[in-house]
């Protein structure tokens, strides 16, 4: 359009050019302006200016149009758009809002069912466990009832036990000798082993059976007449352990050691037995024997004197007396000994005489021969 009015004006200067103004016209100012005008070329610049911002302005307003035409096509497409989505999202919002009520109604039904079962088996199980119960019950009560019996029967069986027991015990004290006389019958020895072999046999099916100390002294000197030394020393030990002053098991151990030739540990244990009982004959006997088993002479004669002070009628004593001082070459002392045990228990004392070596310087004196005669 711009283009088209600056082609103008030279065509319309051109036609004007052409024709003549009319002399003394009253448009000869006009055409006088005109011709200035034209060759005013500030004036051209202004008009070419503003036919420049003119045309501008229409491209700019041209563009704006365009911008709004295009913002107004965009709105109206995503007006459509959501005019034409609203029936599918309508019918998601509802098939999501079916599927809801749906799942709500499934869910609270399963909850209702799942109650009902609940109390319907909470009450099958209380009636059942109620049922168990009672039979639980009622077989408790059985069972205790057997216990019971059972129980009963074991403490009969386990009393009777105890009192076999303590008649052996009873006994094997009645006709067991003492270690320290180192002697006993053949029906005395068969008659220890029975009763050995009845008390181990008794043990072995009775495990519970309690012992005491000095059940287990006395069972110490059955297995002693049985040669089972170690096994009686055992014994001698567990009744310590129960009571640490038992004299009897303190004199039976020291016989037991002074027969396995022990004799600093026999001595040891003969002077415990003595401490608890100061007034045991048999101890110092003992005592004086192992000391004259050591040579040692003098102490053994005043360990027998002990005893037979303590027991004057103890032939061993003097007999063990009259030995060391044969020994020793008294033997007015030690015939006036032998006397008094032969006197005491003449027939043991008189054999124990013929066959002893220590009253070998004595054997060919006239009063020796008499004594044992």
């Amino acid at each position: 359009m711009a283009m088209a009015d600056s082609t103008e004006l030279p065509a319309h200067s051109a036609a004007a050019a052409t024709v003549s103004p009319v002399p003394n016209s009253p448009l000869d100012p006009f055409w006088v302006k005109w011709e200035r005008l034209r060759d005013d070329r500030h004036l051209q610049d202004l008009v070419e200016d503003d036919i420049n911002r003119s045309i501008a302005i229409r491209a700019q307003i041209q563009a704006e149009v365009d911008r709004a035409f295009g913002h107004t096509t965009t709105l109206l497409n995503v007006l459509l758009g959501v005019l034409t989505a609203l029936p599918i999202l309508a019918a998601v919002s509802i098939w999501f809002i079916r599927r809801s009520v749906i799942n709500q109604i499934i869910g609270e039904t399963k909850r209702q069912i799942q109650e009902e079962v609940d109390q319907q088996l909470e009450a099958e199980v209380a009636i059942e466990l109620k049922q168990q119960t009672a039979a639980f019950q009622q077989r408790v009560e059985q069972l205790e009832v057997e216990f019971q019996a059972q129980l009963s029967q074991l403490k009969s069986l386990f009393s009777d036990a105890q009192r076999e027991k303590d008649q052996i015990i009873q006994e094997l004290a009645q006709i067991t000798p003492s270690p320290i006389r180192d002697s006993a019958t053949p029906e005395a020895k068969e008659k220890i082993h029975a009763l050995t072999r009845q008390l181990e046999q008794l043990k072995s099916t009775n495990s519970q059976l309690s012992f005491t100390a000095n059940d287990y002294v006395e069972q110490g000197k059955a297995l002693y007449f049985e040669n089972r030394y170690e096994e009686a020393i055992a014994c001698y030990d567990k009744a310590i352990q129960m009571e640490p002053e038992n004299a009897k098991a303190w004199l039976s151990r020291g016989a037991i050691l002074a027969k396995l030739q022990q004799y600093e540990p026999a001595i040891a244990a003969y002077d415990r037995a003595l401490q608890v009982k100061p007034d045991g004959s048999e101890a110092w006997f003992g005592r004086g024997t192992v000391l004259a088993k050591l040579q040692r002479f003098d102490e053994a004669i005043a360990a027998y004197d002990k005893a037979i002070q303590l027991k004057p009628d103890s032939s061993l004593a003097w007999f063990g007396k009259a030995r060391c001082q044969a020994i020793q070459g008294h033997h007015e002392l030690s015939l006036a000994a032998l006397q008094q045990a032969i006197h005491f228990n003449c027939d043991r004392c008189k054999e124990m005489a013929k066959t002893d070596t220590a009253f070998e310087p004595l054997r060919d004196q006239a009063a020796f021969q008499e004594l044992v005669g």
